[in-house]
């Protein structure tokens, strides 16, 4: 593989309770986040999005975002340690707003997106259907997941690979591929999968 380039790393998780948003939006203005405007309202607050949908603060390359509808609450940056330092940030605040951070939340999710030069194996099988389509066909496309549990699981694990076409060339060594991978496990091992991305990732692309 010659080339691996991480695109956005995202953490995702969904409060069981709803969100005092305009309380953690203060505590992150104190430490020095850009924030959305917050208007106090006879039913509550309205919040005025920084970019849309749904994002609610930012701090250098890092953007946080909460669904109201569904209480999720996520954050995204392409750099690791911004990433985890904006998560240790907030899981700060919240505990200062007095949320038990281990009993409202529900398992964080780590989402990746990223770009790779690579040859894959499985684009070697060919199949022939001419007598249906009149083609024959190669794999050109292929993915990981975890055979325990499944996509509603609390731990979940799904690696997807597939072709950027607009640059897929049939005579060259390698192309380039787009990588999308979910990961759903317990806080700890989130941080040590996002800690240690690139070389998770380059490992696995090494078996495709």
């Amino acid at each position: 593989m010659s080339m691996l380039s991480i695109l956005q790393i995202r953490i995702a998780t969904v409060f069981m309770l709803d969100l005092e948003v305009p309380m953690l939006l203060s505590k992150l203005a104190e430490k020095g986040y850009i924030t959305a405007r917050v208007r106090p309202t006879l039913e509550g607050a309205t919040i005025s999005f920084i970019e849309p949908p749904n994002v609610i603060a930012g701090k250098g390359t890092a953007r946080v975002d909460y669904d109201f509808g569904r209480r999720s609450l996520g954050i995204e940056s392409s750099v690791s340690k911004e990433i985890l330092n904006v998560l240790d940030e907030i899981e700060s605040c919240l505990k200062e707003i007095n949320v038990d951070v281990k009993k409202a939340l529900i398992p964080y999710e780590a989402i990746i997106i990223a770009e790779a030069f690579i040859k894959p194996r499985f684009i070697d099988n060919e199949y022939t259907f001419k007598d249906l389509l009149g083609f024959d066909l190669r794999l050109m496309e292929a993915g990981f997941v975890n055979e325990d549990g499944g996509p509603t699981s609390d731990k979940w694990f799904h690696m997807r690979i597939t072709p950027i076409w607009s640059s897929y060339r049939m005579d060259e060594k390698e192309n380039f591929y787009r990588v999308t991978l979910v990961y759903r496990e317990e806080k700890t091992k989130i941080i040590n999968f996002i800690e240690n991305i690139e070389s998770i990732l380059r490992r696995l692309l090494e078996e495709v």
